[in-house]
């Protein structure tokens, strides 16, 4: 039985994969900065390791045979995206690591967005590392786009630039696609996955507006720069690669709608979240 590690495997991408890969012949640890939770099921493993600070890395890679790396650190992206992944490399290349898959975004190499720059470096290391690699470039989460929403629309208007153009797609669809490649083998670079549609902000506001049963005028929040020039002219999209099948308008569904009974505990693990 394959051994496989996923960094960042306690946030909302990783468990999902964790869950499909533990229903196949697969073993499955976590990376994790925290401890073990109570909850966790026991035949998962837990490693706790911090890419940051470099602790625990190397007894985290130890006995496994391929690594999913899709931790990442928006707020401290140059010590975790591009010194911890050099230390997790350096550590897997040490114990004779077969496969490392890289979870990256779409469109890094056209926004000069900092975070996006230090995506950009990681990718960088895979190739370079020596070790079997496939990079998997995704467009946004579902939920990151829910954030953006809830974020611009607490005041009694929306303020929100409203011709940014989106793909997003919903994170169970990715988690199974990239787990459908991890299965294949090093492939080096992966065709991107985006969802079924380009949407604006705008567009996608007031879908999101309406599931929430709120009223609210949406007002156009002109951003200057290059990173809002790049988002606008949909360099963070992939329309040629339409992975995802369930739409926006979907996912509100589950998330807002009636039926929020039946809805996957992904759901009510992140409504509990954003309480």
């Amino acid at each position: 039985m394959k051994r496989v590690l996923i960094t960042g495997g306690a946030g909302a991408l990783g468990r999902e994969m964790v869950n499909r890969l533990s229903a196949q012949d697969y073993t499955v640890r976590v990376m994790s900065r925290r401890s073990r939770p109570a909850t966790q099921p026991p035949e998962i493993e837990w490693a706790q390791a911090d890419l940051g600070a470099g602790t625990g890395i190397s007894e985290a890679v130890a006995g496994v045979d391929t690594i999913v790396h899709a931790a990442t650190n928006f707020f401290s992206s140059g010590k975790v995206d591009v010194a911890g992944t050099k230390r997790l490399l350096d550590a897997a290349r040490a114990a004779d690591i077969s496969h490392v898959l890289y979870v990256s975004i779409v469109g890094v190499e056209r926004n000069p967005f900092a975070y996006y720059q230090m995506k950009l470096k990681a990718e960088a290391l895979v190739q370079q590392s020596g070790i079997p690699w496939s990079i998997q470039r995704a467009m946004q989460f579902y939920p990151f786009i829910d954030l953006i929403l809830r974020a611009g629309v607490h005041w009694p208007v929306a303020l929100l630039p409203t011709d940014f153009q989106f793909q997003p797609m919903d994170i169970r669809e990715a988690a199974q696609h990239i787990v459908e490649r991890l299965v294949t083998g090093p492939a080096g670079w992966l065709p991107d996955i985006g969802g079924s549609e380009v949407r604006t902000l705008g567009d996608l506001a007031r879908s999101w507006i309406k599931a929430r049963g709120l009223r609210r005028p949406i007002i156009h929040l002109p951003l200057p720069g290059k990173t809002a020039a790049a988002v606008r002219n949909g360099y963070n999209t992939c329309p040629e690669q339409k992975t995802g099948k369930m739409s926006w308008e979907e996912w509100l569904q589950e998330m807002y709608g009636q039926n929020r009974a039946a809805a996957s505990p992904y759901f009510e693990r992140y409504l509990r979240r954003r309480a």
